[in-house]
């Protein structure tokens, strides 16, 4: 289907703080630094009203103990600040999961066979417009095998990838009911089936006995005629959805007030101005290293990184919850002028066999975007409050 997961879009430039011990992350735009003291520069930092703040609050700060983290069901609508989670799977899982049920209705209507929940986003963009999909199990009953149930919804033809003209793919007009075009693909072992519908939008379900990402074994076949999957593909109710997007930030800017506030006088910088790039409209990231200049901005996960992030304020958690004991020793609640801000202290960890700085985290989420600031660079807790707290970042529509 050529689509484009989530997942292997977001992890170059998207660092999970699951998974803080091993940064590697891409820069769109952002500041370089020397090495220099903690992010949170030891607890007396943050241990009492007006060693940090200076904004002093008369909310006293809020200890948050490690928890264990919540299952995947969970952790997917949290911001990305918290679990590496892009918003665009937040913003799409309830559409993919209305995706599968319409699935389910033509291909499954007893419920023996296809995945129940979405666990997947496949999506991008072309020349027609967005595409989004997702990737089903099937199983049948007495066999160890999984087989895949494919959807693609797109703007066009372009975007559900059918090169027809490759080797290896034998594509065929048909005649379908109500249908624009109405085409058959067969390729590497699966069959597709693709509608293309009087509003343009093409929708192509494809069918294999094998789901390559999830098994090494495949059922004895996924037992669907032409007919019932023609039907659900030509489902009017598979749409591409409308995004209603909040007004942008621009990411230079971002860049250029991160460079003078967040990081302190004399310390050599460097500002990247890469042009910047907003995944399915999901967050502007400004990246900062502060051990050494890397190849083209990119950073191969050495200790010393430091980013700043925006992303849409979708589902907002409570910080209570967002101490995951993977990634934190403690954290602090703090509240700012009736705002609260989360900071994460970084557990211990190592680089390349050697003891590395704890990567810790300060978080706002604002009502437009959830603004994050994390690293071991030498950055204070009272910077990194006023940065995330900055109402540039809270642009209004």
């Amino acid at each position: 289907m050529q689509a484009i997961s989530r997942e292997s879009r977001t992890k170059k430039w998207m660092v999970p703080i699951a998974a803080v011990a091993a940064v590697g992350v891409m820069a769109v735009g952002g500041v370089v630094v020397a090495q220099g003291a903690p992010l949170l520069r030891g607890d007396k930092q943050i241990a009492g009203p007006g060693e940090t703040s200076g904004k002093p609050s008369p909310v006293p700060d809020r200890v948050v103990a490690p928890v264990k983290a919540p299952g995947d069901d969970a952790t997917g609508l949290w911001p990305a600040a918290f679990n590496g989670h892009g918003v665009t799977w937040a913003r799409d899982i309830p559409v993919l999961q209305k995706y599968r049920d319409v699935l389910a209705e033509h291909l499954d209507p007893s419920g023996e066979h296809l995945e129940k929940t979405v666990s997947n986003m496949q999506g991008g963009h072309a020349g027609s417009g967005r595409s989004i999909g997702t990737k089903l199990g099937w199983t049948v009953e007495g066999e160890d095998g999984l087989g895949m149930v494919q959807l693609s919804v797109g703007s066009g033809w372009d975007g559900v990838g059918l090169p027809c003209g490759d080797p290896g793919w034998a594509c065929e007009d048909v005649n379908h009911p109500g249908a624009k075009v109405a085409r058959i693909a067969t390729h590497d072992g699966a069959r597709t089936y693709a509608v293309e519908r009087s509003d343009g939008t093409v929708v192509a379900i494809t069918l294999d006995s094998l789901f390559g990402n999830n098994s090494t074994i495949p059922v004895s076949g996924v037992d669907l005629g032409e007919k019932e999957v023609m039907a659900a593909a030509a489902d009017p109710r598979l749409v591409v959805p409308e995004l209603n997007l909040p007004p942008a930030v621009d990411a230079k800017e971002l860049g250029r007030t991160a460079l003078k506030s967040l990081i302190p006088p004399g310390t050599p910088a460097k500002s990247y101005n890469s042009t910047p790039m907003r995944f399915d409209h999901e967050s502007y990231v400004v990246l900062t290293d502060i051990k050494k200049d890397s190849l083209e901005g990119i950073s191969m996960g050495e200790p010393g990184v430091a980013e700043v992030r925006l992303e849409e304020t979708i589902s907002p958690i409570q910080p209570d919850k967002a101490c995951l004991r993977h990634s934190f020793k403690r954290c602090i609640i703090r509240t700012v002028d009736g705002n609260e801000v989360f900071i994460g202290l970084g557990k211990k960890r190592r680089w390349m066999g050697k003891p590395a700085d704890p990567v810790n985290l300060v978080v706002f989420q604002g009502p437009v975007y959830t603004v994050s600031v994390y690293g071991d660079g030498a950055i204070s807790v009272d910077r990194a409050i006023d940065f995330v707290l900055d109402q540039r970042w809270q642009p209004q529509g």
